[in-house]
């Protein structure tokens, strides 16, 4: 992982207030904390929330998480 990605916060996603305060209940506090889970992961949290984040770090960094687990 990119070690300036490691260090970027998620409020660089832009995010809703919503999707935020979900992330951060999770622990989830910088872009690569995002990206040890998976596109599942985050759905499984709240389906809105998670297509916003994966559509963010696409629009914004050209990041893609795993779909499942088994990949």
């Amino acid at each position: 992982m990119n070690d300036s990605l490691d260090r970027t916060p998620i409020e660089d996603l832009h995010l809703s207030m919503k999707t935020l305060g979900s992330l951060k209940r999770t622990q989830i506090q910088t872009i690569g904390d995002l990206m040890n889970y998976t596109e599942e992961d985050l759905k499984i949290l709240d389906q809105e929330s998670g297509e916003e984040v994966i559509h963010a770090l696409q629009e914004r960094f050209g990041l893609t998480l795993p779909e499942n687990d088994l990949q």
